[in-house]
């Protein structure tokens, strides 16, 4: 009997510490870490398992920096899972060295409203691209004879939700199909063999929105 009771109390102690030591990692990965120590600054990438709250990012950035105590400035960016890193964050908690919260991208319900968005005319076909910032779906519509790209971006930090209308062409671009439109910077839309929509300016392609 008074070895069963010492067992319960070993679990019941390793419960307790377990609690006590529980943190945030559960809800992020570290994937890009680059230190500075001449600056005193340290820029971390992560890589958000879901969507969280200020409160939350506020935990995961504290815990982060005290993992790290010994740097002044501290520059994080998160990206959620499908994100790709390189086209502007998400959200930033940075340390610089008082804390500064951000959401910056569209949040799941703005991005649930986009997705509910109904563009006129005969929708051809239809892509999205999940930029961490400005997340945006795009249309190819036939509308009174004539082809249109039609853009729907989710709200976030910096705009309403938004639809921008592109008149286009249609040509052939050694066996892919391209579309070109009016506009000062030489962009123009391809659909990619894979049936992706890439989209192209002078200097190459910058982006390619999914199927």
């Amino acid at each position: 009997m008074k070895i069963k009771k010492r067992f319960v109390y070993l679990i019941t102690i390793l419960l307790i510490t377990s609690c006590k030591n529980s943190n945030q990692s559960d809800k992020y990965n570290l994937i890009n870490v680059n230190e500075d120590k001449k600056l005193d600054k340290i820029e971390i990438d992560v890589r958000l398992k879901k969507e969280v709250n200020k409160i939350d990012l506020k935990k995961i950035g504290s815990e982060i920096k005290n993992s790290k105590p010994e740097f002044e400035n501290y520059w994080i960016y998160y990206y959620l899972p499908e994100h790709k890193i390189g086209n502007g964050a998400w959200a930033v908690t940075h340390f610089n060295p008082d804390l500064e919260i951000e959401i910056l991208g569209a949040t799941k319900n703005a991005t649930k409203e986009m997705d509910e968005i109904k563009v006129s005319g005969q929708i051809i076909k239809e892509w999205k691209d999940n930029d961490a910032i400005m997340p945006n779906k795009i249309y190819l519509v036939k509308e009174s004879e004539k082809l249109f790209m039609k853009t729907v971006y989710a709200k976030n930090k910096y705009t309403d939700a938004e639809i921008i209308v592109n008149e286009v062409t249609q040509v052939n671009d050694n066996g892919l199909i391209r579309y070109n439109y009016e506009n000062n910077h030489g962009d123009y839309y391809k659909i990619e063999k894979n049936g992706n929509l890439g989209l192209y300016n002078d200097n190459g392609k910058f982006k390619e929105a999914i199927k």
